[in-house]
């Protein structure tokens, strides 16, 4: 009995021994745990580079690709322990913001470095600390601290997903030689809806006993925001970010809206950096302008249903399609407005009309509707016989391929964006007057418009002409 028992007790320890010495499954944990082997542990690290930086949301014409701005030095310093880092960018050419710019974020706080010391920046501190998860180095710390990750594998490349701040989902992905070469998230855009940012990484090289990426692109949806070329890498260099006492003692100031008076039937609503136009005809209303976010147009809307109850807005006007500047153009959509703008806007703004909005839904991601476009290509008027606003296709200039000029007749209104902003009543006019807004006088008189105000969408608010005229050296 006991010898015809013997094979079998044998094949059993045999098997044992061999699921004893077979291999773990592999796991995300062990995946970041070879990178973080592979690539090194720094606890800080300061790149620089060279390349170009993409123009977020400024394209001459919408559709297409973003301005690239060169850039002569670009420097990253980070502190992982911290949550901190700094981006010094020094732009070949004069660029808007300055020819030398310099952002900063620790933990929750946001600020960038200019001619007068530290700015608050604090809603932007989110999308500052996302950035440092999608560092190679960074996302693998991030994803280890996390916990919550997946692993799939195929053809010698690991992929890992893990959550961000608890709202975005970022993927990893890592080669064979234990290398992060891509990281992936989606945000909220308020123009674009859910847009894409992907960050890929090449040519690893040894630095100092830490692999760093010598080539760096990341971006934004379709379009570039860096293509950087890496010439130096200091691991653990010393970096320390207090947050200014300015930037620690600031709050995000509530959407506030001003509204002023400025002839029967308009009114001017401020209150923040960029500014709307109200517009009343007999049996409705008319916005120009829609910038920055949806809570911005919100708080619009409801300041304009206050000033002018029981009327509904029917028209949204807009100068230009830049993102600050129609921001909030999709809360018009929902309060089913027609959007008036430059024909070449059109299919830009449909598509984005159509765009899913599920990492922060939006007014129009709430209450659906169709979109409706008036485009324009030449001139267009909105009238009631007695009121009216006149659209003019522009050109553009050097800011944009494409302009509105819109022009109330009757009070003799020019409403008009980045061309001219009206800096302090007691300024000096500048030495060179700024060539767009010598354009936006040359484009007054090319189509023969008696302005008597200009209702700017940045500056101090409406000013005469003659303040123009003043700034350009045409008095």
């Amino acid at each position: 009995m006991t010898h015809r028992l013997f094979p079998a007790v044998a094949v059993l320890a045999v098997l044992a021994g061999l699921i004893g010495c077979s291999t773990p499954p592999r796991t995300a944990t062990t995946v970041l745990e070879e990178a973080r082997t592979a690539m090194g542990d720094p606890k800080s690290i300061q790149y620089v580079a060279t390349g170009a930086s993409g123009f977020m949301g400024q394209a001459f014409l919408a559709g297409e690709e973003w301005p690239r701005r060169p850039l002569t030095t670009y420097t990253r310093t980070i502190n992982y322990d911290q949550k901190s880092g700094a981006e010094d960018m020094v732009f070949a050419e004069a660029v808007f913001g300055g020819q030398r710019q310099n952002t900063q974020v620790n933990q929750d706080k946001a600020w960038n470095i200019g001619a007068n010391g530290p700015a608050p920046q604090l809603a932007a501190a989110e999308e500052r600390q996302l950035m440092l998860w999608l560092t190679p180095h960074g996302f693998v710390k991030a994803a280890l601290a996390e916990g919550e990750t997946t692993l799939s594998e195929a053809n010698g490349v690991s992929t890992i997903t893990t959550r961000a701040f608890g709202k975005y989902t970022v993927t990893g992905t890592v080669d064979a030689q234990h290398r992060v070469t891509h990281v992936a998230t989606t945000t909220a855009n308020p123009v674009l809806g859910d847009i894409a940012w992907t960050a890929d990484y090449t040519d690893y090289a040894d630095f100092n006993g830490v692999q760093f990426p010598k080539t760096i692109l990341i971006a934004h949806g379709d379009e570039m925001l860096w293509d950087l070329s890496v010439t130096d890498v200091k691991p653990n260099v010393p970096f320390e970010l207090p947050v200014p006492p300015a930037v620690a003692s600031a709050t995000v100031p509530p959407v506030r809206v001003v509204s002023s008076k400025v002839a029967d039937g308009v009114w001017f609503l401020g209150g923040g950096s960029h500014h709307s136009v109200l517009v009343e005809f007999a049996d409705h209303l008319a916005v120009i302008e829609a910038p920055q976010t949806d809570a911005r147009s919100l708080a619009v809307i409801a300041e304009a249903k206050t000033l002018v109850p029981n009327k509904p807005i029917t028209y949204l006007v807009t100068t230009h399609h830049h993102f600050d500047h129609s921001g909030g153009f999709r809360t018009y959509v929902a309060e089913g407005a027609t959007i008036v703008t430059h024909q070449s806007n059109v299919v830009y703004f449909e598509k984005a009309a159509k765009a899913a909005a599920t990492i922060a839904p939006d007014t129009l991601a709430k209450n659906p509707k169709p979109a409706t476009f008036q485009g324009v290509a030449d001139k267009h008027v909105l009238t009631d016989g007695k009121q009216s606003i006149e659209i003019y296709a522009t050109e553009g200039d050097s800011h944009t391929k494409e302009f509105t000029l819109v022009y109330l007749p009757t009070p003799r209104i020019l409403v008009e964006a980045d061309a001219y902003g009206p800096g302090p009543a007691d300024a000096p006019p500048p030495a060179t007057p700024p060539p767009d807004a010598v354009k936006l006088y040359d484009d007054v008189v090319k189509l023969r418009l008696n302005v008597g105000t200009i209702a700017p969408i940045h500056g101090r608010g409406p000013v005469p002409i003659a303040e123009l005229l003043r700034f350009i050296g045409r008095r």
